[in-house]
């Protein structure tokens, strides 16, 4: 894994737009705003039109595996 900022920024980048797919995914009325890469990773700013629960961010973060690993 890199560790300087300059390389890192393109996988943060690319993690942000992951959350996002599967975010959609749970959410397909979701509203996404911004979603930077910042110094120690990215943050989104995200308006759900359902209920979140504390199961929805492990939900999120499975999904985001199975996105990364190619499966639909």
């Amino acid at each position: 894994m890199p560790e300087d900022a300059s390389s890192l920024e393109p996988i943060r980048h690319s993690l942000a737009h992951i959350l996002a797919a599967a975010v959609l995914e749970y959410d397909p009325r979701a509203l996404l705003g911004v979603g930077p890469a910042i110094d120690n990773g990215f943050y989104y700013d995200i308006q759900f039109s359902q209920p979140f629960s504390e199961h929805t961010l492990p939900e999120l973060e499975a999904r985001m595996r199975e996105i990364i690993a190619g499966k639909p």
